[in-house]
């Protein structure tokens, strides 16, 4: 009784198997289409046959226009030949005092002299007229400062004072001497209405003072 339904069990699991392989078979079945309908003419197409650089004639472009003799033809200019070109004659004959070894002449007060005016102010212009190098001064006006730095450059410095009846005493003392010793400017003095009174320069090292004299009439 056994072996029969062993059997029949195996019989039925045979049937299952048979009918799930093929349900997969028609799963996988796929319809293609018919490729005659494709048009020949897209597998038609030529190609020229590509040419390296090896084997091309090749010639230099500039922007796009063609060099064809670039390589052929000369500059007309002889690099070997001698100039025409003038050679310059002038020579720089301006000589400074700044930069010297021994400045130990300059270790003094500078007198700049004395001057008379009526004017009710003066206008002072000073610079650096050697070597621009960062010298510096400190500016007194009958010992007191009205402009305890300025920086000498190329360019005048200006700046108007006013005068007090009889004697004013101008000072302009170094505060340094910049890269170059000693300390060193142009001073110009001019009035209310822009007549020169006084031009002078002085070379001083530092701590010393450069000193004019106005009188106020």
């Amino acid at each position: 009784m056994n072996i029969k339904l062993i059997i029949f069990f195996l019989l039925c699991t045979c049937i299952s198997l048979t009918a799930q392989v093929d349900d997969t078979k028609k799963t996988f079945n796929f319809k293609y289409d018919d490729s005659s309908s494709v048009s020949k003419a897209i597998f038609s197409v030529k190609l020229t046959p590509f040419k390296g650089i090896t084997t091309t004639n090749n010639r230099p472009y500039l922007y796009n226009t063609p060099l064809t003799d670039y390589f052929k033809k000369t500059s007309g200019v002889d690099i070997t030949a001698k100039s025409n070109l003038i050679k310059p004659t002038w020579e720089i004959k301006q000589k400074f005092s700044e930069g010297q070894k021994n400045v130990s002449k300059f270790a003094r007060d500078h007198y700049l002299g004395e001057i008379k005016t009526t004017s009710k102010y003066i206008r002072i212009k000073c610079r650096d007229h050697e070597y621009v190098d960062g010298d510096r001064i400190r500016l007194f006006l009958n010992k007191a400062i009205i402009h305890p730095n300025i920086t000498l450059t190329g360019s005048f410095y200006i700046i108007d004072v006013e005068l007090s009846e009889g004697l004013n005493t101008l000072e302009f003392e170094a505060l340094n001497e910049g890269l170059s010793s000693p300390n060193t400017a142009e001073l110009k003095i001019y009035d209310e209405n822009d007549v020169l009174l006084s031009s002078n320069r002085w070379f001083i090292t530092t701590g010393y003072k450069a000193r004019l004299v106005i009188m106020k009439q």
